[in-house]
């Protein structure tokens, strides 16, 4: 198996390039200083605030109010009334727990002049500095050398012990006495919010509580954080303690920090809790039983391993602890192998082969790191029992987080999700699921509340309460009450790829519901259509009136005006968007599926929802062509917008394929086309969101284009340098997945969209829906060898280019244009077969 890795050649100076571990609840980021390191501390439930509930009380009335107009076409007038008078409130935000600090050298506590060149080392000083993540082990190493001394730390969070472990150690490259004792160094805890902190027997401990509110960043509105009394507060109290749980040396503690000395090695174990009971309910006030659970969790950790620190120490065996981590790890890791060729780049730092992809150089394995990387990091941030991915993951360094690092539901929580199932993850695929069943759950309130429906509904935002109101401020973006039905396409997505009937009849209920509240939210219009009023395209918006053009504007307007709700000429509001209904069309098919496969025939909703669909309004071509993102054909204000809504039906939904709707294919193509044409360079989730359309739209070249583009605005931690979110890595690792394999349209398809450059190759354990495995091998551009496993059994179609035919226990079928359909038994593979025309090296007279 071809194992990968990140690397720099010097510590991290931005968030955004730290390298990060995880077990999907506690987050650790590694920035790799030397000689003062500082690690970044999280817990996946360590949020502000606490359980709560803003009504409205204009909402509903004023719903109907701008119903009644963007039904009327009065969008501006409908548009207005969101803005001013149907806000929500903001949600709380995702907070670090605490930072480690650890300084290479300094022996105590004394400030002279020999501590001050430890802390301030000069230029020359460090040499043969490198910090790399092994992507097959989960292992951060940081190496450097200082006056002859090879200073090693590494770092993994296990999943099995639920801790996070760094292992120090320092030898003398050459010259020195054996078993010399070289490592001298000092940790500490702090937190960036409020905290009481100590040391006390080799343990750096800290306690505290979280604000009961926290502004987002993108506010102006002051204080940002909001403390009560203690005794009055429902908010997350936290703890966490980093204690030396073996070493060979001296160890002592002076209540500000913890110090070793002359040791060979030390091995400190880093444990984080909070009192986050689980959903709704109740927790304890007091932190300083998380700190007592806390200790002895370690002082369990000891009696499995071995006894402490001290003179008749016995050491901990650090190679077991590590081994159950990495065993762990690879049970999920090991599933899948991808290999796309040399590596042009490959013994650059990581950084410099982003950055040197953008400019122009093609490296085929960097594709291949990429899509791994995705899969490390859905195993670090995403395990059963753990909170969902956030905009950050489960990794943050402050206390105000871009968009305040919670659950953005109009693209970014979803995209978090994408590759799980195409890249043999599906167990990671749960706390999405379980995010949505709570959803589903505080959901209610907020349909009777704010639309005196039924069912269920969240709009823009989420967070650990489950909050599911409006946000607040411009229409585009706070008032958008389909987060939940889109979100619930995944438990579709899962089923598919899983085929479990059980998880299914779990989640039904939630299904349901969701269709429940879009059949009361939706309206005849004068067309006789059923349609969604208000409606809008996510965070787009376009010119109200259709003689102005965007150049005719342009002096008006300024590019960042253009999100201004106070614009008398542009509108976010409308009816019926074509994403708005595409996402309808495929939770109402869903719900409708999904009962008859559960044989709940005495269930009224998916007929409801079955006699709805035929009273949807067509899908429509504009004057370009292209697929309307509107119900009408507007001018956008931003015709390059980063935002691709109205292409959901095509990715990540399955409605526009190339063989179901050819005519809709071609326009939502164009839709993209000029989407592109008007966008300047592509990065972020943006950029990797259209790398899965232009592969679903089987356009190699420009799925490569947007992957250089798309790499170039990503740290050294693989999280966007600008706005510190993490989702645009799962996106690349999704849109890498569907240009190796789709299974979408009911048929299995090998290399649908592989650019010229990935001439060699090979992948396995990549799965398609109908719960199958598949492995192939390329070279010179052609299929050689490929395997189809069947994990349940069942019909099974396979489309490649030279496909010649499927051969198994009891099958022998010969492929017809490239194509084969056979039966698969559970448990069985079968090999496919490819003919043997050359499509590289040939010789042509003219």
């Amino acid at each position: 198996m071809k194992d990968y890795l990140l690397w720099e050649d010097k510590p991290a100076e931005k968030f955004c390039d730290a390298h990060y571990l995880g077990n999907g609840r506690l987050g650790m980021s590694v920035m790799g200083g030397a000689p003062l390191e500082e690690v970044y501390i999280n817990d996946d439930t360590r949020w502000s605030g606490s359980e709560e509930f803003y009504l409205n009380p204009q909402h509903y009335d004023k719903f109907e109010e701008a119903r009644r107009l963007s039904l009327e076409g009065k969008v501006k007038e409908a548009n207005n009334i969101i803005n001013n008078d149907m806000e929500g409130r903001w949600f709380e935000a995702y907070l670090p727990l605490a930072s480690l600090h650890l300084t290479v050298g300094q022996a105590n506590n004394r400030r002279n002049m020999p501590l001050k060149m430890v802390i301030e080392p000069q230029k020359d000083d460090i040499s043969d500095y490198r910090r790399q993540l092994q992507l097959g082990t989960a292992v951060e190493t940081v190496s450097w050398v200082r006056d002859n001394i090879r200073y090693t730390r590494e770092y993994f969070v296990s999943f099995p012990d639920n801790k996070a472990f760094i292992y120090c150690t320092a030898e003398r490259e050459e010259g020195g006495a054996e078993g010399e004792k070289l490592l001298d160094f000092a940790f500490g805890l702090d937190s960036s919010l409020h905290y009481v902190n100590g040391t006390q027997d080799g343990e750096a401990y800290l306690t505290g509580i979280a604000p009961d509110h926290a502004e987002p960043n993108y506010t102006a509105v002051t204080p940002r954080f909001i403390y009560k009394a203690p005794e009055e507060s429902d908010a997350i109290r936290f703890a966490c303690c980093a204690r030396v749980v073996s070493c060979d040396g001296k160890v002592f503690s002076d209540g500000a920090r913890v110090y070793v000395n002359h040791a060979g090695y030390a091995l400190i174990a880093v444990q984080a809790k909070t009192n986050y009971a689980g959903f709704r309910k109740e927790r304890d006030r007091d932190a300083g039983k998380l700190l007592e659970q806390i200790r002895q969790d370690l002082d369990s950790l000891e009696a499995a391993y071995g006894s402490t620190v001290g003179a008749a120490a016995k050491s901990i065996s650090y190679a077991s602890i590590k081994n159950r981590h990495i065993s762990d790890y690879q049970s999920l890791y090991n599933r899948l192998d991808l290999d796309l060729g040399r590596e042009l780049s490959g013994n650059l730092p990581t950084t410099q082969r982003l950055a040197y992809c953008a400019e122009g150089v093609d490296d085929p394995s960097l594709a291949a790191l990429l899509l791994q990387y995705s899969r490390y990091l859905t195993i670090a941030g995403s395990r059963p029992g753990t909170q969902a991915l956030n905009l950050q993951g489960i990794w943050n360094d402050t206390p105000a987080p871009p968009w305040s690092s919670n659950y953005t539901n109009n693209i970014n929580v979803e995209m978090n999700y994408w590759p799980c199932e195409a890249l043999g993850l599906p167990e990671c695929h749960l706390p999405m699921m379980d995010l949505l069943t709570e959803l589903s759950e505080s959901g209610k309130q907020t349909a009777e509340g704010y639309y005196h429906s039924r069912g269920w509904v969240t709009h823009h935002n989420a967070d650990l309460w489950r909050s599911t109101e409006p946000s607040c401020e411009d229409a585009s973006w706070s008032w958008w009450p389909f987060g939940g039905a889109w979100m619930c396409q995944h438990i579709w997505t899962h089923y598919e790829f899983t085929r479990d009937e059980a998880f299914l009849q779990k989640m039904y209920p939630v299904l349901r519901e969701a269709a429940v509240f879009m059949l009361d939210f939706l309206v005849e219009n004068k067309e006789g259509y059923l349609v969604t009023a208000p409606s809008l395209s996510p965070e787009n918006k376009f010119i109200t009136d259709g003689e102005d053009t965007v150049i005719e504007l342009i002096d008006e307007v300024s590019r960042e005006s253009r999100c201004s709700p106070n614009h008398p000429r542009i509108s976010a509001v409308t009816i019926g968007s074509t994403m708005d209904m595409s996402i309808l069309r495929e939770l109402f098919s869903n719900v409708a599926q999904a009962a008859d496969i559960l044989k709940l025939e005495d269930d009224p909703v998916p007929a409801q929802a079955q006699e709805a669909m035929k009273k949807f309004p067509p899908l429509r071509t504009g004057r370009f062509g292209q697929l309307l993102e509107w119900y009408e054909d507007y001018e956008e204000c931003t015709p390059g917008m980063s935002h691709t809504s109205h292409m959901y039906p095509v990715y990540p939904g399955e409605l526009i394929t190339e063989t179901r709707t050819p005519e809709l294919f071609e326009a939502a193509r164009r839709s993209l086309e000029r989407r592109l044409l008007h966008a300047r360079k592509q990065g972020g989730w943006p950029g990797s969101w259209k790398i899965c359309l232009m592969a679903r739209f089987k356009n190699p070249l420009e799925c490569g284009h947007l992957l250089k583009s798309t790499g170039e605005g990503l740290g050294a931690g693989m999280m966007t340098n600008v706005n510190q979110q993490i989702d645009a890595i799962f996106g690349l690792g999704a849109g890498i997945a569907e240009m190796l394999l789709q299974s979408h349209q009911g048929f299995i398809e090998l290399l649908p969209a592989v650019p010229v450059d990935w001439a060699d190759g090979h992948f396995r354990g990549m799965r398609a829906r109908g719960g199958f495995e598949v492995s192939a091998s390329w070279d010179r551009g052609k299929l050689r060898t490929g395997e189809i496993k069947a994990l349940i059994g069942g019909p099974c179609c396979v489309k490649a280019k030279g496909l010649a035919g499927v051969s198994g226990p009891g099958v022998n079928v010969r492929a017809q244009d490239g194509m084969v359909s056979f039966t698969a038994e559970k448990g069985v593979s079968y090999a496919l077969g490819f003919d043997a025309e050359e499509i590289a090296g040939r010789e042509y007279y003219i």
